[in-house]
């Protein structure tokens, strides 16, 4: 593995949508719209050759800077439990947390993904911060706010 300060990209990955990192009303830098994105619509999705995983043995054995890295950018997976992050220059390394007003959510559809990918909650204007809940997927947060699939 490979550790690094991300340089801050500045067209998408793995966003399925056009998205620019810019700073942030909520924390540091974040994610931001091109262009308008229809409500519903698949927003990001874990592809494993793209995507990094790490199992919870793996990250137990990381040094203490490589675990507060991985406290920013992974989550720990309620599908897979693996910690799953992106890669460098992803931005999807700068998506932030809203619990209350987030434009995606989670979803679970083996047909789209082996992990939970993110739709569009609602109509998402150009400029719009993209931001998700974390207690909707994050299997390390103590206290979760759990999806209707995994209900």
């Amino acid at each position: 593995m490979r550790w690094f300060d991300p340089i801050l990209p500045s067209t998408k990955i793995m966003y399925l949508f056009p998205v620019t990192v810019a700073e942030s009303a909520v924390e540091g830098k974040g994610v931001f719209s091109v262009g308008k994105i229809p409500k519903g619509a698949v927003v990001w999705k874990y592809v494993p050759k793209h995507d990094r995983s790490l199992s919870q043995n793996e990250y137990e054995n990381l040094n203490t800077k490589e675990k507060e890295y991985m406290e920013k950018v992974a989550y720990l997976s309620l599908a897979s439990h693996q910690y799953i992050f992106p890669p460098e220059n992803d931005p999807a390394l700068y998506t932030n947390h809203d619990a209350k007003n987030h434009s995606l959510s989670v979803v679970m559809d083996i047909a789209i993904s082996p992990e939970p990918h993110f739709i569009a909650n609602r109509e998402i204007k150009p400029g719009e911060e993209l931001t998700n809940n974390y207690h909707e997927f994050d299997a390390s947060i103590s206290e979760k706010t759990a999806p209707d699939w995994l209900k």
